[in-house]
């Protein structure tokens, strides 16, 4: 995808580190090595949103079985949230998995991030569990 400059990729290990800050990754030095094994090993497939050369936003696609892709890690820089950058992730992480064959995107979100849950319904995502701290949503992929 790319509009006017702005752009979602795939990254590698490469390019993870620029990420980090959003991911809140910078001091987890466990997390961060599992994350790049799980890449290195094709377990999971990061994507960054880049605007002017800057990364923004990311967020990590691990299949779960071979008809359910799971998002997790989808995080937008705070100085440019509330601009849409979320929600064009989101159809993006829906618009790949469903090309490369699955067909259904689930997600997890904190019971208390209504913002966040509410955004999800919006773009088709139900409540599947809800275990009164997490919700988990899911998205049939048409």
């Amino acid at each position: 995808m790319n509009i006017e400059g702005n752009s979602i990729k795939r990254i590698d290990c490469s390019e993870i580190q620029n990420c980090f800050s959003f991911w809140d990754f910078e001091k987890n030095i466990e997390k961060r090595k599992r994350i790049e094994f799980e890449v290195e090993n094709n377990i999971r497939i990061m994507y960054a949103y880049i605007l002017n050369k800057r990364y923004i936003a990311g967020m990590s696609l691990c299949p779960m079985d071979n008809r359910t892709m799971y998002l997790s890690y989808l995080a937008v820089n705070e100085e440019y949230r509330n601009q849409g950058i979320g929600s064009e992730m989101i159809r993006y992480a829906c618009q790949t998995s469903k090309n490369i064959g699955f067909s259904y995107l689930i997600l997890n979100v904190d019971h208390d991030n209504t913002r966040a849950g509410s955004l999800y319904k919006k773009l088709g995502f139900s409540e599947f569990k809800n275990d009164g701290k997490t919700i988990v949503m899911c998205k049939q992929l048409d």
